[in-house]
């Protein structure tokens, strides 16, 4: 029987934020394997130091309240100034003037985390000893470090790029502008959709491969593929470039990642073939420089390149942010396969039913185990026992989320709106509404459709460029959805709550990212 969530005590306007932000990073409950590796260790830990550096104590720490090792809820938690918070100022000045958002790329800390994330892919995980398996996600956590160091020194830049930008737009009285200017720089996200769109071009030049297309679902698009090797070889690379993305949130490795899905990449290049796509940010970006340099403040010579400039490095700030995001994902998958074949393993002595069920299981009761070939029966059935009591208790909290939005995202009271939350900007929309709750919907978004969703991460960008106008349950008006359909210029109304819930299928809304508010098309 699911468990019905008691009621949300009322929260402080401090908590209501940290519950905004949090609720679009724990859109599924964490399994305990989550807590204790990447969630634990990895994301939230490296966020955890980067506070701590700039002089912030409490960020990203025992926000989760667990009952027998099972997640059960949320609990916003205390950020509170520390001891070296004065020197915070100085820290990010110095940051800003030596590590500029632009040469990140060229950071050779970036080039060892790839490398060393590729020496981790290329493991041949079944024929490890047990010892030197057990090592593989210490090994794919520590890489994190470098994620870490790189973040404290570049993104005071990024920010202050940003905010210098959004100053010079307000007191010039362009501020509409500041979106479409900090757009169209080049992304490994932006890569990612050039390549999908390659790819339905490939769809639309073959027949018979646009005919296998049209009448098979994308699982069996997949399974198809050895007909068609040229189109196999760019699934291929594309899983290998952009594959190490989260598809359900950037702090959990249970879920699969885009790279062991490729019936979900199918199905986005499915959605584009028969609606190519228009990506045009690069020339609203210079679109809105041209209009920002005709101000006739900006006449003399010297301020024209002063604000190509400014303009330029928000720019990057703002591709920084996002590149950083998809690089330090780039050991999950060796984190997430290195976990299944202990999981494989521990099927094998008995312990586990699946391999999944590893993810029960705290990296702590894994770890312990000197020799999985020769465990115990007490120790097999102590386990066994472990999981049977944990998935249970699962199952008890199902359709109850983590966070409980009930009281962050408060309906205004509004009679004609269908849906309310904040309003992120780009104008108004109508089209008809889809519900895309995760990865496995992805194909049924259409060109002009209004996506519906509780969440979203970069491994669904790809759906802006079909969607009309974007509506989440969870997140804010610097989240990542918010931030990309600034972007892509698309109405966007962030935190309703219960859109998911309340708009249906098919059903025609006009979307006003203006003022936040759904109503009838």
């Amino acid at each position: 029987m699911t468990a019905l969530p008691p009621e949300p005590r009322k929260l402080n306007r401090r908590e209501r934020v940290q519950s905004m932000i949090f609720s679009e990073y724990l859109p599924v409950r964490p399994y305990p394997m989550d807590v204790t590796t990447w969630l634990g260790r990895g994301p939230a830990d490296m966020m955890r130091q980067i506070t701590v550096y700039y002089g912030i104590r409490g960020a990203f720490t025992d926000f989760l309240v667990e009952e027998a090792g099972v997640v059960t809820g949320f609990v916003p938690p205390h950020m509170r100034p520390g001891p070296g918070v004065l020197l915070t100022p100085f820290k990010v000045i110095r940051k800003a003037l030596h590590f500029h958002p632009e040469d990140a790329t060229h950071d050779p800390r970036l080039a060892q985390l790839l490398s060393e994330a590729d020496e981790l892919d290329a493991l041949p995980l079944a024929d490890l000893r047990w010892r030197d398996l057990l090592q593989v996600p210490d090994r794919a956590i520590s890489l994190m470090e470098l994620s870490r160091d790189m973040r404290i020194d570049y993104l005071p830049g990024t920010a202050i790029a940003v905010i210098r930008l959004g100053i010079v737009t307000a007191l010039l009285g362009r501020r509409e502008l500041l979106a479409e200017l900090t757009g169209g720089a080049p992304t490994r996200t932006a890569a990612s959709e050039r390549a999908l769109a390659e790819m339905a071009g490939m769809v639309r030049a073959d027949a018979a491969l646009r005919e296998l297309f049209a009448a098979k679902t994308p699982d069996e698009v997949v399974a198809e593929l050895d007909r068609f090797p040229g189109f196999a070889a760019a699934l291929g690379a594309f899983r290998h470039d952009f594959g190490r993305k989260e598809t359900a949130s950037p702090l959990l490795v249970s879920p699969p990642t885009l790279a062991e899905s490729p019936e979900v990449i199918v199905g986005m290049v499915a959605g584009l073939v028969d609606s190519p796509p228009q990506d045009d940010r690069r020339s609203r970006s210079e679109i809105a420089l041209r209009q920002l340099l005709r101000h006739p403040l900006l006449r003399p010579k010297v301020l024209q390149a002063a604000a190509r400039h400014w303009v330029r490095a928000a720019q990057a700030g703002v591709a920084y942010r996002e590149d950083s995001h998809f690089f330090f994902t780039a050991s999950l998958p060796a984190l997430r396969r290195a976990l299944l074949e202990i999981g494989r393993r521990m099927q094998d002595a008995g312990a586990l039913d699946e391999q999944f069920d590893v993810f029960h299981l705290r990296w702590d009761e894994v770890a312990g185990i000197p020799d999985v070939a020769t465990m115990s029966e007490e120790s097999v059935e102590r386990l066994r026992g472990l999981v049977v009591a944990r998935a249970a208790r699962r199952a008890e909290l199902a359709g109850i989320p983590v966070v409980d939005v009930r009281d962050v995202f408060r309906r205004d009271d509004d009679e004609d709106a269908l849906v309310t939350g904040a309003p992120a900007g780009g104008g108004s929309a109508t089209g008809p509404v889809r519900v895309i709750r995760d990865v496995a919907d992805f194909p049924r978004l259409q060109q002009g459709d209004v996506l519906v969703c509780p969440y979203t991460n970069p491994a669904w960008t790809p759906l802006f460029l079909r969607a009309s106008a974007v509506v989440v349950d969870t997140g804010s008006i610097a989240s990542h959805a918010a931030i990309v359909a600034r972007e892509y210029g698309l109405p966007a109304v962030m935190g309703t709550g219960d859109g998911t819930s309340v708009l249906a299928d098919g059903e025609r809304v006009t979307v006003d990212g203006g003022t936040g508010r759904v109503t009838r098309g």
